[in-house]
């Protein structure tokens, strides 16, 4: 667990810098608000994008470290062609890219799916999505009612948002989809040193949005009415001892709920330098990560209608030194092209037919492989670059799970536990008093009959050290190594007597 807050103590800076993009005064007479705000009447579209990351390794990187970042840095993601329908409907056509392999994909979302496909793949894979209500466990909820939210919040942020230190407007020509077009080009960089500072004014302006920050509660009220009502909010608020509060009173409530949300803000920027400063004492690390080297660039290519055509993204974040992180950076860089606007696009289906329902359970690595041609590239992508199939299994000398019994220098172990996690299929052939075990990545069978020292393996008999036995708690015992090879798995032990069980 400590490894892993290590690791991740940098990321919620990142989310930071992510919502300062850029701010609502005017630039050199340039509508940045507009701009920001100019595709939310966006209803359909076509698009492409690109995404590669870098990072930088710490000096003295170990080769095996090092090996890890040039994995890092061989991933790309393009989208070549996304398609957003104006019914909300979404297909994309892209390439995933990892060490030097590309694997083509697809993918297309509708209200009631998600279905995805990759070159090689015999059959696309298929989740279904959960009705509106259901996926948010309330009823009354209204899917165009959370769009309008989405749209006051959006517009209440950006409204508020400080513009930061670096930030310039300037008209191009640029190419989009081919089509050579005069855009504004608005230019803007943060730096993690800004950030602090930068957050203190979006609140001091949100303090003093009355008008603003009424107008998203009013918003909220509409949405949630209904759902308090069908949950009997008003009787939890009996029970909380907030019973006089009239729920049917509009006015009233969003300015009880402003008030209270106002106050809380003004606290906060009472104490807000010195919370910074104590937060910068206990995690020095911070002073690294919001420093001078953490950098967001944006440039924003918007035409005449305040649409956004062309968007390039580049976010480096500095990383402080450790041994579980040895990197001195990681940077993401995107880059974003926008056509046919609210023109006619229809998003590209794949048949739900023969799908590979994803939701039920998801696939063994066996069942995902078998699912691709073995020469396809995201078939050696899964087994040989990403290792899908590789399990470890330990088994200690007084394991409680296991419960391991050796005779004679053999080990033993319950049939059923060992297979099922190493994601074979155990069967009772009750007729046969056998247990039947399929292997799940090549579907080996193997058969080990109860009281019988010989067991098959795809119908070659392998001879046991003694017969399958059955302990008093109904659990059918087999060596070890005779199960984990026919299992296509090796076996180890340590001077400890720890068992490592391996499968590629």
């Amino acid at each position: 667990m400590k490894k892993m807050k290590a690791r991740a103590k940098w990321l919620a800076p990142i989310l930071a810098i992510l919502l300062v993009l850029a701010g609502c005064q005017p630039v050199a007479g340039f509508d940045v608000n507009k701009a920001l705000l100019g595709d939310l009447d966006v209803k359909s579209s076509e698009s492409s994008m690109t995404l590669s990351v870098n990072a930088v390794p710490a000096p003295g990187i170990s080769s095996e470290d090092q090996e890890v970042v040039d994995l890092i840095n061989s991933f790309s993601l393009d989208l070549a062609h996304v398609k957003l329908q104006n019914n909300g409907n979404v297909s994309a056509a892209g390439t995933i890219g990892y060490k030097q392999l590309t694997v083509p994909f697809n993918l297309y979302m509708d209200q009631e799916s998600i279905l995805f496909t990759a070159e090689g793949a015999k059959q696309p894979y298929y989740i279904p999505l959960e009705s509106y209500e259901a996926a948010l466990g309330a009823e009354g909820l209204d899917p165009s009612g959370a769009q309008n939210i989405s749209k006051l919040l959006t517009q209440f942020v950006v409204k508020n948002l400080p513009n930061p230190g670096t930030i310039s407007v300037a008209s191009v020509s640029e190419a989009v989809y081919g089509e050579q077009l005069s855009l504004t080009k608005l230019h803007t960089e943060i730096t993690g040193e800004e950030l602090p500072a930068l957050l203190k004014s979006f609140l001091k302006s949100v303090s003093q949005d009355t008008e603003g920050f009424k107008a998203l509660l009013s918003g909220l009220y509409d949405y949630l009415y209904p759902v308090l009502m069908a949950s009997g909010a008003d009787a939890a608020l009996d029970d909380l001892g907030l019973g006089d509060i009239p729920l049917e009173d509009k006015e009233g409530v969003v300015t009880v709920v402003h008030d209270a949300a106002k106050l809380a803000v003004d606290a906060l920027l009472l104490m807000y330098d010195k919370q910074v400063a104590k937060l910068y004492e206990s995690d020095p690390d911070l002073a690294t990560i919001l420093g001078k080297d953490t950098k967001l660039k944006v440039d924003l290519f918007v035409d005449s209608g305040f649409h956004v055509r062309k968007q390039n993204f580049d976010l480096s974040v500095a990383i402080p030194a450790s041994e579980f992180l040895p990197l001195q950076s990681i940077s993401l860089k995107s880059e974003t092209e926008t056509w046919n606007l609210n023109g006619p696009v229809t998003a590209d289906v794949i048949s739900k037919e023969g799908a590979l329902d994803f939701s039920a359970e998801p696939p063994t690595p066996g069942a995902t492989l078998r699912n691709f041609d073995p020469e396809s590239a995201a078939y050696n992508l899964l087994k040989n670059d990403l290792g899908i199939t590789a399990k470890s299994l330990v088994i200690m000398p007084e394991d409680e799970y296991y419960y391991p019994i050796v005779e004679n220098g053999t080990t033993y172990v319950p049939l059923r536990y060992v297979a099922e996690d190493l994601d074979a299929v155990v069967e009772w052939d009750a007729a046969n008093r056998a247990i039947v075990v399929t292997e799940d990545v090549y579907g080996d069978q193997l058969v080990f009959k109860i009281g019988s020292a010989q067991a098959t393996i795809n119908g070659s008999a392998v001879q046991l050290p003694k017969p399958v036995f059955v302990d008093e708690y109904g659990d059918g015992y087999v060596p070890l190594r005779v199960l984990a090879k026919g299992l296509h798995a090796t076996v180890e032990t340590d001077e400890y007597g720890y068992i490592y069980v391996n499968r590629p």
